[in-house]
């Protein structure tokens, strides 16, 4: 049953017809957005222009690139339908089944398998999509039409997808059944702890493909761009090898984003940039961020919305509305029908919530379709969102050359509880009892340095440790499994500790009062401390001084210092840059050590039997 209610429209619908003439049906993904038939009608224009006609790519090449994405992201609506298409097009049995299980062993074509892999990358983690990628394709003989056509298709389907997971709509045909995940394929880990790796892009820069030159004189679409936005964004203007793809996706976006019968036009350009900003497009966020300066937004609320919506002057519903977008943006596994409770119960309408989700799976479209294709900024994106993604994607390794058929497995770690780890995530209650056992003081000391608080401790460590419990499944071994158990914790703790109204921000940029801060009396310490106290003692002494210090130093202090990460790790775990890391964790170090000197000071000493 879908999330959302339908209404009954006319046989005759036009979108209809279009898609029963292609496909043999009307897919109930389009049935499920009738509550606006506007709509339904965008969604079958960019249909016809990209899936449902053949252009550089055939429709079995476009429907089997559509098929694996769509089984990479265990969408089981998007599974059946397009296996159902594929079956209509003469494709057979043999090889769906074979693409479902394994895309490199359904005996394609080099050019096809390479299409494939570069499908899946883009889809996966587009901003590690380089111009390399793009060569590589060349290099089997595809042209720039088909390059091209081969990244809108991967755009429409991370459209669909997003659709389906947003509204789950009732399938069409027969569920297919699914493979085990397999090792290397789609990592969508959910929740509060999650982290997924966006591996860094080349620094070569786009556009990958040419894009003949359209004036607004020639090509009408550009003119109505030019009184709607101001200009024409190059995000259109590099899509100009196929101008009748554009036209249809130019009626398609105007017919989502400009019309104000359910969200208002400002409601859905917050939604894009917070989106966009989930998803490391520079381009998108620059580009959006403008636009809500021209709907009256100022530069400062703009670039808070794309680092933190929760600090901005967004009215709580419409924070709410952000968060139901971001989350079906970027973590889709984890939606579920109590997000579109949720959002109705903030006030929010059946057709605004229906648009809230058309609009991220278009953001999505988006996206994928300008990281593919590599075009350039049309402005430059907030400093405060490109020092956070800066620190995101730090340190990880380069992407995987599209020319490599071989798919990388994920990297394991050694760990002593990985036999707790395979029968908790086999359904042994005990097993995982046995992981809290081994680990919960370590969570709990992180909580509380954390927090400041141990009862608030006591119930983030609750959650914590329910959140781990209900997706240990998806623990892959990359790091040891009481890394992965403090990094849920952690990381629930800092948005915890960032919705405070009552606390410092830990995102505030650093004012002048404490920049030269000195301790005021710091005694000399004896060169050994433990001649005077324990190691408990000191132990004790220093989580008590910790727990002093303002939160935004005590946090630097704590993971740097006491988790041991490095400072880039810091810096990415706070969406903070480097260098304020580095003078919090001076200022915090400096403040923990006037806090303890009267301990360790001569005096202490000569006091010491």
């Amino acid at each position: 049953m879908s999330f959302l209610p339908e209404t009954r429209l006319e046989k005759d619908f036009e979108p209809f017809a279009v898609l029963r003439e292609a496909l043999g049906f009307v897919p109930n993904i389009l049935r499920a957005q009738s509550l606006l038939p506007r709509l339904v009608e965008a969604e079958a224009m960019l249909e016809k222009a990209v899936r449902l006609c053949d252009g550089s790519l055939s429709r079995v090449r476009k429907e089997r690139t559509l098929l694996t994405i769509a089984a990479d992201r265990r969408d089981i609506y998007c599974v059946a339908m397009h296996s159902r298409v594929l079956s209509s097009l003469g494709v057979g049995e043999d090889q769906i089944n074979q693409l479902l299980e394994d895309y490199r062993q359904a005996d394609l074509p080099g050019p096809d398998l390479a299409c494939l892999q570069f499908c899946l990358k883009l889809s996966r983690n587009a901003p590690a999509v380089g111009s390399e990628d793009i060569e590589a394709l060349r290099s089997y003989g595809l042209t720039d039409e088909a390059i091209f056509e081969t990244v809108i298709v991967t755009a429409l389907a991370i459209y669909l997808c997003t659709l389906s997971a947003g509204l789950r709509p009732d399938l069409d045909s027969e569920a297919r059944k699914l493979p085990p995940l397999r090792s290397g394929a789609l990592d969508d880990r959910p929740g509060a702890g999650s982290s997924v790796d966006h591996h860094s892009a080349p620094g070569r820069k786009g556009p990958y493909v040419p894009a003949p030159y359209l004036s607004a004189d020639t090509f009408a679409p550009f003119a109505i761009l030019q009184g709607t936005h101001g200009f024409t964004p190059n995000f259109f203007r590099s899509q100009t090898l196929r101008p009748d793809l554009l036209k249809a996706e130019l009626e398609a976006v105007n017919s989502i984003l400009l019309p104000e019968d359910a969200l208002s036009r400002l409601q859905k350009e917050c939604i894009l940039l917070a989106v966009s900003a989930a998803n490391l497009n520079s381009y998108c966020v620059a580009i959006h961020s403008n636009l809500l300066r021209g709907l009256g937004v100022s530069a400062e609320e703009g670039d808070q919305i794309a680092v933190d919506h929760h600090e901005s002057a967004l009215s709580n519903p419409d924070k709410a509305l952000l968060d139901f977008a971001v989350k079906l943006g970027t973590h889709f596994s984890d939606f579920s029908e109590e997000d579109i409770t949720g959002l109705g119960a903030m006030g929010f309408t059946e057709e605004q919530i229906l648009e809230s989700v058309v609009v991220t799976a278009l953001n999505n479209f988006a996206n994928v379709l300008q990281m593919g294709l590599g075009f350039e900024p049309d402005f430059e994106s907030p400093t405060a969102f490109e020092q956070n993604k800066v620190n995101l994607l730090a340190g990880i390794d380069s992407p995987m050359p599209v020319s490599s058929f071989v798919q990388t497995s994920a990297i394991t770690v050694e760990d002593p509880d990985a036999g707790l780890v395979s029968q908790a995530q086999a359904g042994d209650l005990e097993a995982f009892e046995g992981l809290v056992r081994r680990h919960s003081q370590l969570i709990y000391r992180t909580l509380v340095a954390i927090l400041g608080d141990p009862v608030e401790a006591q119930d983030a460590m609750q959650e914590a440790l329910l959140s781990a419990f209900q997706h240990i499944g998806a623990f892959e071994g990359r790091s040891k499994i009481s890394t992965w158990l403090v990094s849920i914790a952690r990381n629930g703790a800092l948005q915890q500790l960032r919705r405070r109204k009552h606390v410092e921000s830990l995102d505030e940029v650093d004012s002048g009062d404490d920049r030269d801060y000195r301790p005021r009396q710091v005694r000399a310490w004896q060169d050994n401390p433990e001649q005077g106290y324990s190691k408990s003692q000191i132990r004790e002494l220093v989580e008590r001084g910790i727990l002093q210090l303002p939160a935004k130093y005590r946090v630097v202090v704590m993971l740097r210092d006491i988790e041991q990460l490095s400072t880039d790790e810091v810096s990415r775990q706070l969406g903070l840059s480097v260098p304020t890391v580095k003078t919090r964790l001076l200022r915090g170090r400096l403040m923990l050590r006037e806090w303890l000197s009267p301990y360790f000071s001569a005096r202490a000493e000569r006091a010491a039997p």
